[in-house]
Order: C-alpha cells, then sequence, then structure tokens
C-alpha cells in the first residue's frame, strides 16, 4: 500500500507541477492557457498586479451624435490621433501626440478624479477641439482615399500600440494641463499668459526646424475700417479715429514666447489673444504695419503656443529624435511612465 501511496503522488506531481516549471524557459509557440489552466489557483497571478489600462473606458460627448458613447480608452487614443494630426507625419510624433491625447483624457476622467468636460454633463471628453477632436475609425476612413486607408489607419494604431498605456506624469502624477497645438512659430509659450495658471511642465521652450510648416508665417489685410469695426465689436466703448490709426497702435509688453501679451488701442488696453480672436489671426504672435489704406498683420504659428507643437515634433521625429526625447523637450521635467504604475500610487 505504501508503494501503491507513492505512485500516486508522482504522478500528480508530474502532472502539476512539472508544466509550471517548463513554462518559464519555452518559446512563443507553446499555448499557454493549456499549461496555465493546469497550474493551481495559489499559483495564479495576484489581482493587483494585472493590467488595469484595457480596462478603462472613456465617456465621449460626440458632437455630431448628440449623446454620450462609452469606449476603451485604447480606441479613443486612436481616434483623437488620427484626427489631431496628419498621418504623414513621422511616426515618432505620432507616438507623442498618442501619449499626449491619453494623458489629457486621464487627467479629465471623471472616475480618476478629473472634471470631466464642461460642455456636457457626465462626459469624460467632447469630440471637439474643447476638449480633443476625435474621429471614430469608420469616420476617419471614409476621410482618406480608399488605396491609402488602411495603411493610414494601421500607421496610426502602431503609433497607439506601441504606446499603450504611457502617460506623462509630473512628480509621480498624471499631468494635469498637456497641452498641445499645431505650430508654435519658433517657441512655444508659458502657461501664465495663455491660461492664467503656472505649470512648471508648461513654460516656453524653443521649437526648432518649424519653417516649413504651412502656417509658420502668415499674413491677414483688413481695410482701416474694417479694423475699426472689429475693434469695435471687441469693445464698443472704445474712442478710436480711423484717420489716426497709425499713431493709436502701440503694442506694450510682449510674452516669454514672443508673442503679444499687452498692446493699446485707441483708449484701451487689450490682450494679444483678445486681438487674436477679433481679427482672425493664427496666433498672438503678431507684427502690425499701418498704411494709407489697411491694417497689415504678420502672423508667426498657429494656435495657443502651449505645450508640444505638433510640426515641431514631427521635425523632430525626422531628425531622429524619439518620441521620449519629443515630449521632454516641450514638456519639462516630465516623465512617461505606464498608467499601471500611476495609479497604484
Amino acid at each position: 500500500m505504501k508503494h501503491i501511496g507513492y505512485y500516486i503522488f508522482l504522478i500528480f506531481f508530474l502532472i502539476i507541477f512539472i508544466p509550471v516549471v517548463v513554462l518559464g524557459g519555452v518559446g512563443e509557440g507553446l499555448k499557454l492557457p493549456v499549461i496555465i489552466n493546469r497550474i493551481p489557483s495559489f499559483l495564479n497571478q495576484p489581482e493587483d498586479v494585472k493590467k488595469v489600462d484595457s480596462d478603462i473606458k472613456v465617456k465621449v460627448y460626440d458632437v455630431k451624435k448628440g449623446k454620450i458613447i462609452e469606449l476603451n480608452l485604447e480606441d479613443y487614443v486612436a481616434g483623437v490621433v488620427s484626427a489631431e494630426m496628419p498621418v504623414s507625419f513621422h511616426i515618432e510624433a505620432l507616438k507623442a501626440q498618442a501619449i499626449a491625447a491619453r494623458t489629457f483624457v486621464l487627467a479629465n476622467m471623471i472616475s480618476q478624479g478629473g472634471s470631466g468636460c464642461s460642455k456636457c454633463k457626465g462626459a469624460d471628453v467632447c469630440s471637439d477641439v474643447h476638449c480633443q477632436a476625435w474621429l471614430s475609425k469608420e469616420e476617419r476612413l471614409k476621410l482618406w482615399a480608399p488605396e491609402v486607408a488602411l495603411s493610414n489607419w494601421n500607421k496610426i494604431m502602431e503609433a497607439v500600440n506601441s504606446t499603450k498605456g504611457l502617460v506623462i506624469t509630473y512628480n509621480g502624477q498624471i499631468a494635469k494641463h498637456v497641452k498641445y497645438h499645431s505650430t508654435s512659430g519658433g517657441k512655444t509659450e508659458d502657461s501664465r499668459y495663455v491660461f492664467g495658471y503656472q505649470e512648471p511642465y508648461l513654460v516656453s521652450v524653443e521649437s526648432p526646424y518649424e519653417e516649413e510648416a504651412p502656417n509658420y508665417i502668415t499674413t491677414v489685410v483688413m481695410t482701416k475700417q474694417e479694423f475699426v469695426r472689429r475693434i469695435k465689436q471687441l469693445s464698443p466703448s472704445i474712442k478710436i479715429d480711423e484717420k489716426k490709426l497709425a499713431n493709436q497702435i502701440k503694442i506694450l509688453d510682449w510674452t516669454e514666447g514672443g508673442r503679444v501679451n499687452k498692446i493699446k488701442i485707441g483708449d484701451q488696453e487689450f490682450t494679444g489673444i483678445d486681438i487674436r480672436w477679433a481679427m482672425g489671426l493664427k496666433s498672438a504672435a503678431f507684427s502690425i504695419k499701418i498704411d494709407s489704406k489697411n491694417v497689415t498683420f504678420t502672423v508667426k504659428g498657429y494656435g495657443h503656443g502651449v505645450g508640444m507643437s505638433q510640426w515641431g515634433a514631427n521635425e523632430m521625429g525626422k531628425r531622429g529624435y524619439t518620441y521620449n526625447q519629443i515630449i521632454k523637450h516641450y514638456f519639462k521635467g516630465v516623465e512617461i511612465k505606464n498608467i499601471d504604475e500611476v495609479l497604484k500610487n
């Protein structure tokens, strides 16, 4: 009987424990689910160390449909990358965009302690540029020529999948105010001039190589009459004389990023951002020239100028910079970490 008991134990040992030992040294060809099913429950991976990023759901207010939809985090990120950055951009720039988009939404998610979208109660973000532009896969594919649509989408997914779960952090926490824009015009902006708050990672930095961007320099020309009409729309009480306009406009102060901070027009002062929107300019980095008939604005860059310049990121990628280097250039003092690691803290 003792011998029978010994053989029973030996058989049990071979069936249960030997596959566990072999598992550590096998190649990818082994069908792991078959082996894992034999492992006793006390050897399973603890719940608290399993990946959590795949379980995160994003509530998106779809502006076109007028309703909130729920998406897996990475599906949402793919839709943002496809809507916010040209697919022709360098893959490292697309990766940087994916990480920035992922960080932005996580910082805003109600379930993660964020405030959600201010335009739609209950939504984490909306599909408009108010939060981040987003397109469904179906919408995005229709906007590309059929012969390149699939390869374009695969490139987007390469950027998303190769950075899956990665976010921008500062002092061990998800960065709360990740910003990006089209073109800086050579230098990004300090957040305090645009958004009224100071973030140590949103400071003005050089953004080289952008000269090839289509909106690196733009020009807006309007008649003096049109200028006066627009400025009176901005401030009806302003006192201004069209005939003496050249002597009634003066830039008083510049930001660290080279944009107009304060400007005096007539008897009133405005911010550069005020004038940007009133005059339909692409940025607040402008100069003004006045002749006998017209007011001419020469503008550098496109967008608010804070955070990552998308065209700058593309040019950096083309010159051999990685997504990690791109992000750390535009966001000072940050680290890139996995969501799981950050959420455990």
